[in-house]
């Protein structure tokens, strides 16, 4: 699983909404597709499924188990909306966050995807019989795309609910009862009196605990109220689409190094020397391709395979009422450790916490067994560098040597420990009457989209109808 962050540049926009736009570009063509689709004269059931509708739109955390979804534009007002009274006018005003599954994490999910359409009714033999014809296939695709959506949709919320709890934050219970700038000022002052009168200075470790009571009394005595309570996933403010597809940009290492070939090929066409013919064939042969379609990368092609991804848009602030007490919750901040009166406390967002946590949450959703973590990645990152270290004052020729028998050390599992390990044994034991997604402990259980369904099982029972009527020797 990878996950990478990017700030806002204030510089380029004040608004979210470019960025915003930026994530609809797959709507167009997914309309698209869906309408050549609809427009099939063959089809005698029409898309009216709100669930193919909300694949356009931006999701965010759940309520009472149920999936809100909001227009971009919507979501920008949002984000935008939500800044502080301390905010300036040239720091970042939200994150996105870029969720990214591994390969072999995508082929987990299909596995979860493919077992929850058992559980309907939707097996092996079905799916051959869909699989025999383009109209079968498609709707099958429909089908398991869209619970490929509700998956990572369900995951990236657990991602959220990390993110929210990594930065240890406290909020207040109840924003909508906070004292006002001149009676937090009366309150403050009152519990700094206090503590002093009972001769508590700011060095002492209960000095911190000390003053936020005194504070709560006496905001109780006003009838306000000042308790705290842990930063969650609902005191934040984000939006999220999940995406099928990506391009190779201009720089990506393979469409610079590509960029270069082809240059020299071209080069070499004007050439009147006897070897330049093989060396154009060498060169074309050195050109990189994409691994699943075979074709020459260059900058805007389409990636291969499946490139299921999530885009995340966090406002930098929590959404308390209050904009005076909306605090700036940064993941960029380093995490630090330190002791202020003699109390330890740690600041800013732990990644490596994170990133280890959300690997961890995929795992558990999932039963996906993970044999290449990031805490492994890192501490095998330590063992290279360590081992470097000591080989430094080597020749040249050693640390190669070195280098080689760590990335050796370094390798992944063969793959039969792969297959062995993937967690898909594990899957195979749920009870598939319940449904694998509640099997699972989904807070918002796989649902499959009605019509596409539908017209499944009349394509699955006029085949069977066809091969029993052929067995009577109709």
């Amino acid at each position: 699983m990878h996950i990478s962050f990017t700030k806002h540049d204030p510089r380029i926009s004040t608004s979210s909404k470019g960025i915003l736009e930026y994530l609809d570009k797959e709507n167009i063509g997914r309309e698209s597709e869906l309408e050549d689709f609809q427009e099939n004269e063959n089809l005698e059931i029409s898309f009216d499924d709100e669930q193919f509708g909300n694949q356009n739109l931006f999701f965010t955390n759940a309520e009472n188990g149920e999936e809100k979804f909001f227009t971009k534009d919507v979501a920008s007002d949002k984000i935008d909306g939500n800044l502080s009274n301390r905010s300036k006018e040239n720091e970042s005003k939200f994150f996105m966050l870029n969720i990214s599954p591994g390969k072999d994490e995508i082929e987990h999910l299909n596995e979860v995807v493919n077992l929850e359409l058992k559980s309907k009714g939707i097996g092996e033999t079905e799916t051959e019989i869909l699989n025999q014809t383009e109209e079968g296939k498609k709707y099958l695709e429909l089908i398991k795309n869209d619970l490929m959506h509700q998956s990572l949709r369900e995951y990236t919320r657990d991602v959220m609910k990390n993110y929210a709890e990594n930065f240890d934050r406290n909020v207040y219970t109840n924003p909508e009862k906070l004292p006002t700038q001149k009676e937090e000022k009366e309150i403050n002052q009152f519990a700094k009196n206090e503590l002093k009168n009972q001769g508590i200075s700011p060095e002492d470790s209960r000095y911190a605990e000390k003053y936020q009571e005194l504070r709560e009394e006496k905001a109780t005595e006003l009838g306000k109220d000042l308790s705290v309570r842990k930063m969650n996933e609902n005191d934040l403010v984000w939006f999220a689409k999940v995406e099928e597809k990506r391009t190779y940009k201009g720089n990506d290492n393979w469409v610079i190094a590509n960029r270069k070939i082809q240059k020299r090929i071209s080069e070499l066409g004007y050439s009147t020397r006897e070897d330049a013919k093989k060396e154009i064939e060498d060169l074309k042969k050195s050109l990189f391709k994409d691994r699943v379609t075979g074709k020459v990368i260059r900058e805007g092609m389409q990636k291969g395979g499946q490139q299921y991804h999530v885009h995340v848009i966090v406002s930098r602030y929590d959404n308390c009422p209050n904009k005076r007490h909306r605090k700036s919750i940064s993941p960029l901040s380093n995490h630090r450790s330190g002791t202020v009166a003699n109390k330890n406390i740690a600041v800013g967002f732990n990644r490596d916490e994170f990133f280890k946590k959300s690997e961890q949450s995929f795992d558990q959703k999932f039963q996906f067994q993970r044999t290449r973590s990031y805490e492994k990645f890192n501490q095998q990152k330590k063992e290279r560098r360590a081992s470097l270290s000591i080989n430094a004052k080597k020749t040249k020729a050693k640390l190669k040597s070195v280098g080689k028998s760590v990335a050796g050390n370094m390798a992944a599992p063969v793959k039969q420990e792969v297959l062995k390990n993937s967690g898909i044994q594990e899957l195979s034991k749920l009870n598939l009457m319940n449904g694998v997604s509640r099997e699972l402990g989904f807070r918002i259980p796989l649902s499959i989209p009605k019509s596409p369904m539908q017209m499944v099982y009349k394509i699955t029972r006029s085949a069977v109808g066809k091969i029993l009527d052929v067995g009577k020797g109709y």
